[in-house]
């Protein structure tokens, strides 16, 4: 699953990005700022925040038109599908927790 257990920072560029999506800060077919305006708006380097906008290309989350930027997929369905996942990690993780706290660990 997208950035499962990496603490490198442009996999959590692309959980952030994937997490405004999911909560309709950018709708789906909706165009996202360039790469540099991104990059700035993190505080990161344009090319940490290419690396978070190609895993989210990857994984289908954002097409990319060559001479027009990138959009949100339109895929509906797909978005819902990716969201359930996180929150099945989310509390497959908190589950986790809870049940180290109970061993004394």
């Amino acid at each position: 699953m997208l950035g499962q257990g990496s603490t490198r920072r442009y996999n959590q560029l692309a959980v952030d990005l994937l997490k405004k999506i999911l909560n309709r800060h950018y709708l789906p077919g909706s165009k996202l700022p360039s790469t540099r305006e991104l990059a700035k708006q993190a505080r990161v380097n344009p090319n940490t925040m290419q690396r978070a906008l190609q895993v989210l290309q990857d994984e289908k989350i954002l097409i990319k038109q060559s001479t027009t930027g990138r959009y949100v997929t339109t895929d509906i369905q797909y978005l819902k599908t990716i969201r359930d996942r996180m929150l099945e990690q989310i509390k497959q993780n908190y589950q986790e927790e809870i049940r180290s706290y109970g061993s004394g660990g």
